[in-house]
């Protein structure tokens, strides 16, 4: 997700992106149970470029989520990056409460914080290298997700092949319209064994914005398509990703999980 987020835009707009919005309540689809799950991310499946461990609970009616992550290896001297991401998610309308996000890079500290209500959200970036004061940003558009947020409402739907499920989610710094598609079952190597999978299509799209309100969707330059694997059993859980671009893809797998 990272990744997706770093592509250069391409100029252009979609019509009618409003209508690709799905607005159906959270899905009857059993809640995840309490979860630690590690994931491996690389280039062309020949470099090993990051780890991160993501932690899911439910406490008090509402989710909260705790990700941590960084680049290693030849990656980490290119590009050295620290993050963790904590969200809270209310349930069961998985409607998002809050979001607090931390990017440390070798030259620069990126402080995130996210607030969200009924009609959008209050964004708040703090960057350590700038000399502009930091700036609430508001966004009027609803319903919007945090990224954990937007997974669990498209797990909670029913996935029968041939599903659109479009939500918009806030990552950071802008807006994007995502529309998953739920192509087909088959099976993919995870973990050292063949899992029963959706394989689910994501279409994304940044969402411009223009006095506080998102007016357009424009694609990326460089990316070509997005695939995501989730097992097709009563936890669906994230099992790969696969982000195509110009010169290969990067990818991102399920190496391990504990139930807490």
């Amino acid at each position: 997700m990272l990744c997706v987020t770093g592509f250069v835009v391409a100029q252009g707009a979609e019509g009618g992106w409003r209508e690709e919005v799905s607005t159906a309540p959270a899905g009857k689809f059993p809640r995840l149970p309490g979860m630690r799950m590690h994931f491996v991310f690389g280039w062309s499946n020949v470099l090993e470029a990051a780890k991160a461990d993501a932690t899911i609970e439910l406490k008090g009616g509402e989710y909260r989520a705790m990700v941590t992550g960084k680049t290693e290896g030849l990656a980490r001297t290119l590009w050295p990056l620290d993050a963790r991401h904590s969200a809270a998610i209310l349930a069961p309308s998985l409607q998002p409460e809050r979001m607090a996000q931390l990017e440390r890079y070798w030259n620069r500290t990126i402080e995130t914080i996210v607030r969200y209500d009924s009609r959008g959200i209050d964004r708040l970036r703090k960057t350590s290298n700038s000399k502009a004061p930091p700036k609430w940003k508001r966004v009027n558009f609803a319903p919007i997700h945090d990224v954990i947020g937007g997974v669990l409402y498209v797990r909670s739907q029913p996935l029968r092949v041939g599903d659109k499920i479009g939500v918009v989610c806030f990552p950071g710094d802008s807006p994007y319209l995502t529309v998953v598609t739920v192509e087909k079952r088959e099976k993919v190597r995870c973990m050292g064994r063949d899992w029963p999978a959706l394989r689910l299509s994501l279409d994304v799209r940044k969402l411009e914005v223009q006095k506080n309100q998102p007016t357009e969707a424009v694609r990326y330059a460089k990316f070509r398509s997005g695939t995501v694997w989730v097992s097709d059993d009563a936890l669906r859980l994230p099992l790969r990703a696969e982000v195509r671009i110009f010169v290969g893809f990067v990818y991102g797998k399920l190496d391990g999980y504990e139930k807490l």
